[in-house]
């Protein structure tokens, strides 16, 4: 499994939400399911994936869940700057807790786009 990250307007992410309603409605077909996180710019993007959150990511996915306590002992990094860098992934999208409130990365791999033109 895989998420796609773009950079997109609101405005931009809703009237392809909304085109993907009207087809539903004629009873057209659809693509299926395929999680998505978009950001405003590059510049948002940048912010929210670090070379350190990459890293997170990439410890997450060889491991089965972890508890912040024992990702930060994992990373060798402090249990606040590690604990910060969950939320931000968490409230992106990009990670996810199991039912032990452990944190996990279901993706194998993450495809970003970045237009070169507006």
């Amino acid at each position: 499994m895989s998420v796609h990250i773009a950079i997109k307007s609101t405005d931009v992410f809703f009237a392809e939400l909304e085109k993907d309603w009207m087809a539903i409605d004629r009873g057209d077909t659809v693509p299926g399911p395929v999680h998505r996180v978009y950001f405003a710019s590059a510049e948002a993007l940048s912010k929210v994936l670090t070379k350190q959150r990459h890293q997170l990511l990439r410890t997450l996915h060889t491991h089965d869940g972890l508890s912040i306590r024992a990702l930060a002992s994992v990373l060798q990094r402090d249990y606040k700057n590690v604990y910060q860098d969950v939320k931000i992934l968490e409230d992106s999208g990009l990670i996810e807790r199991d039912g032990k409130n452990h944190i996990t990365a279901p993706y194998e791999k993450l495809t970003i786009e970045l237009p070169l033109a507006a």
